[in-house]
């Protein structure tokens, strides 16, 4: 399983990009959550890309808006890859990014949140 697929599959749903505001609104009402937070997972180095970019801003997002680690509530990721958009629990992707970085949340949260 690649890097990308190992992430994807922790979509909880997922739609066609080309219907994403409206995929996002249903969402948003379906599950209650009330933030949708958006990315572009590359085709190249999809790791690199989530470890390195991503995953710092996304941290500093979470804890900004009261998305508190471990349980990130109100918040998913909305993931556009290829012509597919995915739907991921921002805890479920903090929680594979963690393990993927060797830093437990704690430590992401000390890193990366705001200062």
């Amino acid at each position: 399983m690649t890097d990308a697929d190992a992430f994807l599959r922790l979509a909880f749903a997922q739609a066609p990009a080309a219907e994403a505001n409206s995929a996002i609104a249903r969402t948003r009402e379906e599950q209650g959550d009330l933030k949708s937070y958006e990315l572009l997972l590359p085709a190249e180095n999809p790791r690199a890309f989530l470890l390195d970019r991503a995953l710092p801003k996304l941290v500093d997002y979470l804890e900004s808006v009261g998305a508190k680690l471990p349980g990130c509530g109100g918040v998913f990721l909305s993931v556009f890859s290829g012509d597919t958009l995915h739907f991921i629990h921002a805890r479920d992707a903090l929680q594979l990014l963690s393990e993927w970085s060797g830093l437990s949340l704690a430590e992401l949260k000390r890193r990366y949140g705001p200062r």
